[in-house]
């Protein structure tokens, strides 16, 4: 029989006491419905990794279906379509399995439509890929589910989803050209370093002299990395694997979050990005009926922070006792006052919903100022910082040459 995956978990217990642990479970499903039965508010759960040379730890990276943004969109959209004409639910699958161009589609429908037709609920059938349905999705469902209206609540996702893949392009567009930019200028100075100096470096030697102390040390770096460019090559890779592993563990990717959020900046796109996840996110769910405290926990598992998070479950055990949405979050100094004041005149006019959806509309734009910023921050920093030390390289070589007369003499 093989050996069920073990999960280490934080939470809460009805008293309010912090707990962690571990736990063996099928799924992370599974774990969550085993915690929830002792009366404890999970707040993280990861998989453990026993062991980092065990074959099987490496299998989710490569194995793990990938599902794009904008196929998700398309994906949910198509099937509102169906449910909306009528088309029965197995038959709705069969026909988006076909329609589906990526491959990984494929494998994740045939155990959807495999276990709706043994008699699962469809939102239970996404539980088996976590990676592609989150929680608000499943959550989502459900709802559609309960009410009869699976297509509405598909609809309403494909809006939703949208809006999530225009802000999260918004991110990476403005990323993109100083990553290419650093790139582009790295390779430039790795091939100087590789193929260049080394040219300069035999002429200079049939001069016999001494060199100006910076030439030498450009030099002696070239050679040195030329020297080891296979070992730093594989120390690099070791590096980059290493720690998307360690990030997985909980204290470690909350260690991370927590530096990335004290970052000029890069600190402040990520709050207010998951701000706008948060927002959009709770007035979606809380417009629809669900629970505030429910709402509050699939929230928070969107905003893509963990220390964001962890606050958040924080308020919702705050919450649960009575106390104030908008306090709690004050509280917590993870939300600016602006938001808190909004969430609180929501609470005291019962229009909630949609002063959270236009807290996200306000701080979506807020997201587009601060990236504009760090953009035009960010690329003239690339082309000094680089073009100098391009420049440095150049410089050195040429050295040698301006004195050739005293060289050669």
């Amino acid at each position: 029989m093989p050996k069920m995956p073990m999960f280490h978990y934080m939470g809460k217990t009805q008293g309010g006491q912090s707990i962690q642990g571990e736990i063996a479970a099928s799924s992370s499903r599974e774990a969550i419905q085993l915690l929830r039965q002792q009366d404890m508010l999970v707040t993280q759960l990861v998989e453990k990794v026993a062991n980092v040379f065990d074959s099987k730890q490496w299998k989710p990276f490569w194995k793990t279906p990938h599902v794009k943004d904008k196929e998700l969109v398309i994906f949910t959209h198509q099937f509102a379509t169906l449910i909306r004409a009528g088309v029965p639910l197995l038959e709705c699958l069969d026909i988006l399995g076909t329609e589906v161009e990526n491959p990984a589609w494929k494998p994740v429908l045939e155990r959807i439509r495999a276990d709706v037709e043994q008699g699962a609920l469809l939102a239970n059938a996404l539980a088996n890929f976590p990676t592609i349905f989150h929680d608000f999705y499943r959550r989502m469902i459900e709802v559609g589910e309960a009410t009869g209206r699976l297509d509405e609540s598909l609809l309403q996702l494909a809006v939703y989803l949208d809006k999530q893949a225009r802000l999260k392009a918004k991110v990476i567009s403005a990323m993109t050209y100083p990553a290419l930019l650093t790139t582009v200028a790295l390779i430039v100075f790795v091939f100087l370093l590789l193929w260049v100096v080394p040219l300069f470096s035999g002429l200079f030697q049939e001069f016999g002299e001494s060199l100006p102390w910076l030439t030498q040390m450009v030099i002696h770096f070239a050679d040195g990395l030329r020297a080891h460019a296979l070992i730093i090559l594989g120390l690099l890779s070791m590096i980059v694997f290493g720690t998307r592993i360690m990030f997985t563990k909980p204290k470690s990717r909350k260690f991370l979050d927590a530096m990335l959020l004290r970052v000029p900046l890069i600190g402040e796109v990520f709050r207010k990005t998951a701000i706008v996840r948060f927002s959009r996110t709770l007035g979606f769910l809380v417009s629809r009926g669900v629970p505030l405290l429910t709402g509050l926990s699939v929230a928070a598992t969107v905003t893509g922070n963990t220390v964001i998070e962890q606050s958040i479950h924080t308020v919702v055990t705050e919450v649960e006792d009575g106390k104030a949405l908008s306090g709690m979050l004050r509280a917590s100094g993870m939300f600016p006052p602006m938001v808190t004041q909004m969430i609180h005149v929501g609470e005291s006019t019962g229009s909630l919903d949609t002063m959270l959806e236009q807290i996200a509309d306000l701080f979506e734009q807020e997201v587009d100022r601060v990236v504009a910023t760090f953009t035009s921050v960010l690329e003239p920093c690339v082309i000094i910082v680089v073009g100098a030390g391009i420049a440095l390289v150049v410089v050195a070589m040429y050295l040698p040459i301006f004195s050739i007369g005293s060289i050669i003499g």
